[in-house]
């Protein structure tokens, strides 16, 4: 394809995003508009009439308003967003056929259908799946949704009264009461409203109506996973033990990721948003040759719904189609792996790992491999969750997600399980390695410990499970990536000096020292250098939030307060 085409191409993908955000900022007004033109009271309109115009203010009320909520989803190109605001389209402009005659609502049926129009002809570009949000954030989203109906429904009944007895000084909370009441059968109509039949039923279908519609939509994402995860799950599984060549890439598999599955070839890549970022976890799955046109894919898939790209983990495999299809580079720190056939801890390379695996052997350490799909044992899964929480206890932050799995006792697939028992039989560590390589290698993912765990248990587990490997013929191991371990320390490189400043001076927040030298101990036969991969090629500070928020349960904000407990405790030393 040649440079003027592929110019061209993005000057009509940018013009097309272009439209779709002036398409989705007039929805915004729009929606606005609809809301506060339910306030203006109605000229010369009957006594017998009020009550049917202020149902339909209710109903407009309502729709305003779920517009404008999804107007902020459409800047996402989420697609649930997409369908609700289409159904709600035509409900509108069917509502509205009733009404046709004055200029206003003409102007305005007319304002329905054209964005009807638009947003049917973007279709394809909302195309962003459901983030699966935790259960804060969907109580909230409830909650806010409830508290909506009720005041909808309460202004609603409040003009009703206002209008059918002409006095001024009806007083709004009383309404407010008496609606909400209505709403859960314990209301009764007021004396000048008894006649008026079907209102309370109205009121109360409608109302409930939105709650529990509010409900289910919250709810989405659980539903989405149940009805159809575990064919997408088995197939990614399926490609995973195929293809993969990035040691973290197993981690596809967990519950925090969106699978993005290829159209054009057979591949996948595990993914989570954050605002107006995609971040991917690893290199995306496919055969070697069709990985061009997978991330060309997944890239026009991601600048179509408006969002920036972060890869994180990736190794050095494909970093020159991601330099050829236009992203920025940086080295983000360095896988520690080792070639199992030529692993050995004699000599004095290997000294400190044979003091600590004799130190461990002195103190009866013995371990073993829990093999869950033949035999599960409800006491093992007891001690793994003791010694989780006893792990948690000593931990500076709470457990890191995205960038690590989970012990997947529940649906352990692929995972293989070993742990440590002290010499009066008491489990005191363990570690659950996943598969890459197809296979032929394991990373230990997992690595938690108990409070009494003798010194050395944990190089034991390392030791005993790399030479399980070995005698099945598996041929690599891997201890999983340092973060920032190994940077140029005269990178002209922004982002590499950014990471540099970050490893030498906040090593609060994580431990980066600790741990490279935790992995290095371990004399691995090998560095595999870890990159980061970004488009744009200069990483806004809106991407680089994101890299952090994904992977910290407690946000930036986790990190700040480990940052001001480690200042205090300096201080008070």
């Amino acid at each position: 394809m040649s440079t003027l085409h592929k110019e061209a191409q993005g000057k009509q993908l940018r013009l097309r995003i272009r439209i779709e955000n002036i398409t989705i900022a007039l929805l915004a007004v729009f929606s606005l508009f609809l809301f506060i033109l339910t306030f203006f009271p109605f000229s010369k309109i009957s006594q017998t009439m009020q009550v049917s115009f202020e149902m339909g203010r209710m109903v407009q009320r309502a729709f305003s308003i779920i517009l404008f909520v999804l107007s902020l989803q459409l800047w996402k190109r989420k697609r649930n967003a997409w369908s609700v605001a289409m159904f709600i389209f035509v409900l509108n402009f069917l509502r509205g056929l009733i009404g046709m005659g004055h200029p206003i609502h003409n102007v305005l049926m007319l304002f329905d259908l054209l964005l009807f129009v638009l947003f049917f002809f973007f279709r394809k570009d909302f195309c962003c799946p459901a983030g699966r949000e935790n259960r804060r954030q969907t109580g909230l989203l409830v909650l806010l949704a409830i508290a909506g109906v009720l005041a909808n429904t309460g202004i609603t009944w409040h003009y009703m009264r206002l209008g059918m007895d002409g006095n001024e000084s009806v007083s709004i909370s009383e309404s407010f009461s008496q609606s909400i009441g209505t709403m859960f059968g314990m209301g009764n109509l007021p004396t000048s409203m008894v006649n008026q039949h079907g209102t309370e039923l109205v009121l109360f279908w409608f109302s409930w109506g939105c709650i529990l519609a509010a409900i289910l939509f919250a709810m989405r994402p659980w539903i989405q996973k149940q009805a159809h995860g575990v064919q997408e799950l088995q197939h990614a599984r399926t490609l995973l033990n195929l293809y993969s060549q990035n040691p973290c890439s197993y981690l596809a598999l967990e519950d925090d990721k969106c699978l993005y599955f290829g159209h054009t070839v057979d591949g996948v890549l595990p993914y989570g948003i954050v605002g107006d970022t995609i971040i991917v976890n690893g290199d995306p799955v496919c055969k070697d040759e069709d990985f061009p046109a997978l991330l060309a894919e997944f890239k026009n898939f991601c600048q179509k719904s408006a969002h920036n790209i972060f890869f994180l983990g990736l190794t050095d495999y494909y970093l020159s189609e991601y330099e050829k299809q236009g992203f920025g580079l940086v080295k983000s720190g360095e896988e520690a792996r080792f070639k199992l056939s030529d692993y050995e801890i004699t000599g004095k390379k290997g000294a400190k790992m044979r003091m600590n695996i004799n130190h461990a052997t002195k103190a009866g350490v013995t371990v073993h491999e829990y093999k869950v799909l033949e035999k599960r044992d409800p006491a093992i899964d007891k001690e793994f969750d003791r010694i989780t929480n006893e792990w948690l206890e000593g931990k500076k932050s709470g457990m890191l997600q995205f960038t690590m799995g989970t012990v997947g006792l529940e649906n352990p697939m692929d995972k293989r399980y070993f742990y440590a028992l002290n010499s009066d039989g008491k489990m005191v560590a363990f570690i659950v390695f996943v598969p890459f390589l197809g296979k032929n290698g394991y990373m230990a993912d997992v690595t938690r410990h108990g409070k009494d765990a003798p010194g050395g248990v944990m190089e034991t587990i390392i030791y005993q499970a790399f030479q399980v490997f070995k005698e099945e013929g598996i041929g690599y191991g891997s201890l999983g990536v340092a973060p920032l371990a190994g940077l140029d320390t005269e990178s002209k490189n922004p982002m590499e000096r950014l990471l540099r400043f970050i490893y030498d001076h906040l090593n609060d927040c994580y431990g980066y020292r600790d741990l490279y030298q935790a992995k290095k101990k371990y004399s691995p036969t090998e560095w595999v250098p870890s990159y980061y991969a970004y488009l744009p090629k200069y990483p806004t500070p809106s991407m680089l939030y994101a890299a952090v928020e994904i992977q910290n349960p407690h946000g930036i904000r986790g990190y700040i307060m480990i940052i001001l407990k480690g200042e205090l405790k300096r201080l008070k030393k």
